[in-house]
């Protein structure tokens, strides 16, 4: 018997698929990046079959006939929300600075060789700008293209001060590479830190020991820190993602332990969470562990609604980071300054997060000063209800 619907099937998969690409302005969503549908009703995405690790973006808002679209190539060295985050905006700030250009974003995922045909390329087509995200980015523009043609703005990256990139904050780096950082210097964490806690005894780091960045810039510059004041300080290092919840749970009794030794009521001990994703995806193995001690964390998005939460954050949000990263970009797309004469962008002040849900619970009290000064605020509920120093409804 003749069966027209098993004829028609192909048919009807190429027409849903055509349709899936039609409808696409929506919201467009990919194996390692996606940009959010409210973006995308001002902006144009196509991926195609033959390049999956690349989504080009165009504008879709008005153009003066005198617009000579900008080129950009945004690099991104994996999967990762960061950059999904950071993409979003820069599309948002170049929209509102009315920067007309097509930028082009591609996954060089952690390549080394094909990062360097991307940077070739990019030179070919005679590129206005690269945006960096991710600190394994930076690293391959520093290592590879310090001094290239094309201006260079990083973001989401690890601090370059401590990475030796740059000599410091201020100067700029005298090539064509304008830096930010995702790290708030020590110095700023321990002032807060030492006001939540002015008699501190121990000092709990959780860190992944294999993480070079994180190594670099927040392990190695804490030992050397709280060892020279005398603070006992207590590493609980993890090997890998795939290990982490396993080694938490055997080495945070021991953490506790060991800080009973000179402090018994843990009145005057901290954990302290690095920015390893290994350790802040979980934070409920955290939470459940750490008994009456603070956690506290060097990332703002480790402070979140409920239970399994760090009660403080001192650092930088990824979109704040982003945001300033974006408004680089367009000041050397403007020609108003160039790369090399931008100091390091560091957002100042912190971002601050408090969840006040589990300061009670541990019986913690919060300077006032941090809670006027937060960017985000968890109420005793657990519930957000200030964000980016807003009230939220």
């Amino acid at each position: 018997m003749y069966n027209k619907t098993r004829h028609l099937r192909p048919f009807l998969v190429a027409v849903l698929f055509f349709l899936c690409l039609a409808l696409g302005s929506q919201e467009i969503s990919i194996d390692w990046l996606e940009i959010p549908g409210d973006v995308l009703e001002s902006w144009a995405t196509t991926i195609s079959a033959d390049h999956p690790s690349e989504m080009r973006v165009t504008p879709k808002w008005g153009k003066q006939d005198s617009d000579i679209p900008k080129r950009i190539v945004g690099i991104v060295p994996k999967e990762s929300s960061s950059y999904s985050l950071a993409a979003t905006e820069l599309l948002r700030v170049l929209q509102d600075q009315g920067i007309y250009a097509n930028l082009t974003i591609i996954n060089f995922a952690n390549d080394v060789q094909t990062g360097l045909e991307i940077l070739e390329a990019a030179e070919a087509e005679q590129t206005d700008l690269i945006f960096s995200m991710g600190s394994e980015s930076a690293d391959l523009v520093h290592r590879y293209y310090s001094g290239g043609r094309i201006p260079v703005v990083t973001c989401t990256n690890k601090d370059p001060v401590m990475l030796e990139q740059v000599r410091d904050y201020e100067s700029g780096s005298g090539n064509n590479i304008a830096y930010t950082s995702l790290n708030v210097p020590l110095d700023i964490q321990q002032d807060y830190l030492f006001r939540l806690k002015p008699d501190l005894v121990n000092f709990g780091l959780l860190y992944n020991r294999n993480h070079a960045q994180v190594m670099a810039t927040e392990v190695f510059p804490a030992q050397d820190a709280f060892r020279d004041i005398g603070v006992n300080f207590i590493d609980i290092a993890v090997e890998s993602s795939e290990t982490a919840r396993l080694e938490l749970v055997q080495r945070l009794p021991e953490a506790i332990a060991e800080m009973k030794k000179t402090d018994p009521d843990l009145s005057k001990s901290v954990f302290w969470v690095t920015s390893s994703t290994a350790v802040f995806s979980n934070m409920d193995i955290v939470s459940e562990y750490c008994e009456s001690v603070p956690v506290l964390s060097s990332v703002p998005n480790a402070v979140t609604e409920g239970a399994d939460s760090a009660v403080l954050a001192i650092g930088i949000d990824r979109r704040n980071n982003a945001h300033l990263a974006a408004i680089y970009a367009v000041r050397i797309l403007k020609g108003e300054v160039r790369p090399g004469d931008l100091p390091v962008g560091v957002v100042t002040p912190p971002d601050v997060a408090i969840n006040f849900r589990v300061a009670r619970k541990i019986g913690l009290k919060i300077p006032l000063s941090f809670f006027e000064s937060a960017a985000f605020i968890y109420d005793y509920s657990g519930k957000l209800a200030r964000a980016f120093g807003e009230l939220v409804d």
